[in-house]
């Protein structure tokens, strides 16, 4: 039976959840793979946010509790002598009278009352809607409707965006100039009035959230829910090996901090080596992961096999350019790839290469789909190039190494030294570079 997303996400939350509070894991290459258009984990924290059930409760019952929108009075007075307007101060105009000239009968003191919106209970709820219509707006929520983890997604995004945009009360509050101080927030978190209570409950977690100031708890349920709900689950079964990987390794070596520039999710080393991981990459730009048809051209026509590969190769590119008229394929190459997992080792003092783990990884139980990712692991590894267009097989400075990451499939063996082949499933937890 296959092993599920919840079980995955299980075993490896506590560990994940270290490694980017520590930067020592980049998931950005990771969220590229999902497909969802969500660049970075801050997004993912966003949208993780707006699937809270307390939040959702909010948004879902803020047309109701608008309604309970507080406004201040303030009373001015004004000397007039425009007759009168509004209500008098007959005690002060008698005053001012006196002061001034008694018998101009013109001059009043007049009352006017102005309703004053920017409170700090109005600051902190508007900000709060703010931030929700943001994550809406600008993570284009709407994109999400079709899937079922954005329950209720239609409504949220509707109550959020009619509110924000034509509540005229919300719309007389003006934030250009205030500033929110974590006190202002506390203090409004004690408020009777659940409108502006819980808005400033919330906006208190969403800033502790977005900044991964929170309990280790409360991310690690982040990943065991909200993102194995968004995740696909192949790139999830990727994740699941490289923290195996970083778990193995890290007590032996020294973590290094990762940027999330780049397609490098993970590096660390000792005195002599440096170790980088990267994740559905071909690596740094010194490897070639093709084979272009002009390098084996010569053959055609007088090897029966290559010619017949050729004719597969241009008729692939005719039918697929013609079905799909605005999809880029390349119609250079007779191979190319790109591996789940490339590790490089490298020499700490020279920066030369040493070492090159190629990782290829199947969610499956199916023993043939297994053989598949056995034969494409081998491919990466015969076919894999220089920048020199040189096979590195053949360079005997530089080993290759290849592992084959699979589910829950029983193997009677699974190390071969003499092809430098590793197997490991499910029940692998030691996984040593």
């Amino acid at each position: 039976m296959k092993t599920s997303k919840k079980e995955l996400m299980k075993e490896i939350s506590g560990d994940l959840v270290n490694y980017l509070k520590l930067g020592y894991l980049s998931i950005n290459p990771f969220l590229n793979d999902i497909n969802l258009e969500i660049e970075d984990i801050e997004e993912l924290l966003k949208i993780h946010f707006l699937l809270l059930e307390e939040v959702r409760t909010y948004i879902l019952g803020l047309s109701s509790l608008i309604r309970r929108l507080r406004v201040s009075t303030e009373v001015n007075e004004e000397i007039s002598y425009q007759g009168i307007k509004g209500h008098i101060n007959w005690q002060n105009t008698i005053k001012e009278r006196l002061k001034r000239n008694y018998n101009d009968k013109t001059l009043y003191v007049q009352v006017e009352r102005s309703k004053y919106y920017n409170t700090k209970e109005n600051v902190v709820l508007k900000t709060f809607i703010e931030v929700l219509y943001k994550i809406i707006t600008e993570l284009k929520m709407e994109r999400f409707l079709k899937y079922e983890w954005f329950k209720n997604g239609k409504e949220i995004i509707d109550n959020v965006k009619h509110i924000y945009e034509q509540n005229i009360y919300l719309n007389r509050i003006n934030l250009k100039n205030e500033k929110i101080t974590n006190r202002i927030i506390e203090d409004v978190s004690r408020d009777r009035n659940v409108l502006y209570s819980e808005a400033a409950k919330l906006l208190k977690k969403y800033n502790r959230i977005v900044n991964f100031d929170v309990d280790k708890n409360d991310i690690v349920k982040f990943f065991e829910n909200t993102f194995i709900e968004i995740a696909d689950e192949n790139t999830l079964f990727e994740l699941f090996w490289i923290v195996r990987i970083l778990r193995s390794n890290s007590r032996n070596y020294r973590m290094y901090l990762i940027d999330g520039n780049s397609s490098k999710i993970a590096c660390f080393g000792d005195d002599t080596k440096e170790i980088s991981i990267y994740h559905n990459s071909t690596g740094t730009s010194e490897f070639v992961f093709n084979i272009k048809k002009d390098e084996i051209e010569n053959l055609v026509g007088k090897n029966e096999y290559i010619t017949r590969l050729f004719g597969i190769s241009n008729d692939f590119y005719d039918i697929a350019s013609t079905i799909f008229d605005n999809k880029q394929i390349d119609s250079t190459y007779i191979w190319s790839g790109r591996p789940d997992i490339l590790i490089e080792i490298r020499n700490k003092k020279s920066g030369k290469l040493e070492k090159i783990i190629i990782g290829e990884v199947k969610y499956t139980i199916d023993e043939n789909y297994m053989l598949e990712g056995l034969k494409q692991l081998l491919e990466y590894m015969y076919y894999l190039k220089d920048h020199n267009m040189d096979y590195i097989y053949r360079n005997k400075n530089i080993e290759i190494e290849g592992i084959l990451f699979v589910d829950n499939i029983k193997l009677n063996y699974y190390i071969f030294e003499e092809k430098n082949i590793r197997i490991y499933n499910i029940q692998n937890t030691n996984i040593q570079i």
